[in-house]
């Protein structure tokens, strides 16, 4: 499996922030539903559209089989949703034509987005050509969900809003609080190789009215 170790020159996923760009705060957890709503069943595979109900949700999304849940594929401009097996898939793209995408179901990251005393999940997403190399990356992103009548339903696709060409922007980090998720970027300059951007910045996405998250303006931190 192609690993997100190609958006920076260390092999983990989330890494420490640059001096100088603190890591927002969370709200304080909210408290897991008693008792556990996963039964072991087996998810139905999601046939509604991206913007309706995904699947069905447990009461509390962390007890969510995520290996198992269906994304919308519009991070990689893949028509309807996406289903994994063993994290990965071959789909194709309205744009970039058939490519590799991929999901990590360990690194999901929760918190009260709505406001709603539930929590709701945003889950790691990417695309590449197939390669082996980071210049193959088209795309990452995350999709944030939350569980409403015992169905999934979609938050928003949060995608990096700083891009200079060249390369795919991705994540240092992601936090989920009341109203927004706040996105910790990393961008290519000009002349970065593949392996290591040099940039970084933040985004702040809010809930609208809708319950649809909206991405404000990039702030670059370096």
């Amino acid at each position: 499996m192609h690993r997100p170790s190609a958006l920076t020159c260390a092999t983990a996923l989330v890494v420490a922030l640059a001096a100088g760009c603190s890591s927002p705060t969370p709200d304080p957890k909210v408290p897991r539903a008693s008792p556990s709503s996963h039964d072991g069943t087996p998810e139905p595979s999601p046939t509604a559209s991206a913007t309706g109900s995904l699947g069905a949700a447990t009461a509390d999304l962390r007890d969510m089989d995520w290996a198992r849940t269906a994304v919308p594929g519009d991070f990689c401009d893949v028509p309807g949703l996406i289903s994994f097996t063993s994290g990965e898939a071959t789909v194709r793209s309205d744009t970039h034509g058939s490519v590799h995408a991929e999901q990590y179901p360990d690194s999901v990251v929760y918190g009260d987005v709505l406001g709603d005393e539930r929590v709701e999940a945003a889950m790691l997403v990417g695309c590449d050509t197939g390669g082996q190399t980071g210049s193959g990356r088209l795309a990452w992103a995350y999709v944030v969900f939350a569980g409403e009548q015992g169905r999934l339903r979609l938050v928003g696709t949060v995608s990096p809003q700083k891009y200079e060409g060249g390369h795919a922007s991705g994540f240092d980090d992601l936090v989920l609080a009341s109203g927004r998720v706040t996105a910790e970027e990393t961008w290519h300059r000009g002349l970065d190789p593949s392996c290591c951007p040099s940039g970084k910045a933040v985004t702040v996405w809010r809930v609208g009215a809708d319950g649809l998250l909206t991405a404000g303006e990039p702030r670059v931190t370096r």
